[in-house]
């Protein structure tokens, strides 16, 4: 992910997560919170601690950076992914695919606030 497409400051996630707009699935929470809508799509990726060791974590971190750069992402949203224990282990297939239907879910639910 290129870098001016990544929310890089606290200040930025703190305000997608004060924005309570949410999706979970299997293998990751989506956060998201509309921003400019002329920019392009600004993601990251969080992993706590829950998720596994170190090594861990950054596998799960990989995976969902990989199937977000794979992903449709609607224009002018902010997004923190979080990962979830499951992320390490499922198949990939099922990585992206919880991330498109939670992409979508937020993205409805965006538009509507």
């Amino acid at each position: 992910m290129p870098t001016p497409a990544r929310l890089r400051s606290g200040r930025e996630i703190r305000a997608v997560f004060d924005a309570r707009n949410a999706m979970g699935t299997a293998t990751l929470v989506v956060h998201g919170r509309p921003s400019d809508p002329t920019h392009e799509c600004r993601a990251t990726v969080v992993a706590g601690r829950r998720v596994g060791g170190a090594v861990q974590r950054n596998r799960a971190k990989r995976r969902i950076r990989a199937a977000l750069q794979a992903a449709d992402l609607p224009p002018g949203m902010d997004l923190v992914v979080t990962a979830k224990p499951p992320a390490v282990t499922a198949a990939f297939a099922d990585v992206r695919k919880d991330l498109e239907r939670a992409l979508s879910r937020v993205h409805v639910r965006a538009a509507a606030a």
